[in-house]
């Protein structure tokens, strides 16, 4: 079960993506603004953070630059999903905020599920080689 944080203005979308995501046997914790979200990230470090562009008190592209320019956060993966399909946005997103992806609404459910299922078995392999890398050059010292 990994812990999501889903950051989301829409309370009708946040109960939509809890519903779902929950089905799927995740803990769901949720945000509709970024200040929460920074507090959420920093106290209760999430598995992925699930995001949207347009919140009320800050951009999510600035919020997920935050998350990933954090050393304690920059592993967690950060999918930005909007409603904004402009190619800038796009840009921004993956170049200047590193998100881990970027998916449009609306998105079908499956989708969602698999790209979360994506990058979580990502994180989780690359959490075990770290930890291998780590172990292996304790070993050697």
């Amino acid at each position: 079960m990994a812990k999501i944080l889903v950051v989301e203005d829409d309370k009708n979308l946040v109960l939509l993506l809890q519903t779902i995501l929950e089905k799927t046997g995740h803990l769901i914790m949720t945000a509709t603004c970024g200040k929460t979200a920074l507090d959420w990230i920093s106290n209760s470090k999430p598995d992925l953070v699930l995001l949207d562009v347009m919140l009320p008190d800050m951009n999510g592209i600035e919020l997920c630059k935050r998350i990933k320019e954090d050393r304690e956060t920059r592993r967690v993966p950060v999918i930005i999903l909007t409603g904004i399909m402009d190619n800038k946005t796009k840009m921004q997103a993956n170049l200047v905020a590193h998100a881990d992806l970027f998916l449009n609404k609306p998105i079908e459910n499956k989708d969602l599920i698999s790209a979360i299922t994506m990058l979580l078995d990502k994180s989780s392999t690359d959490k075990t080689l770290r930890r291998n890398l780590f172990r292996r050059n304790k070993v050697n010292l």
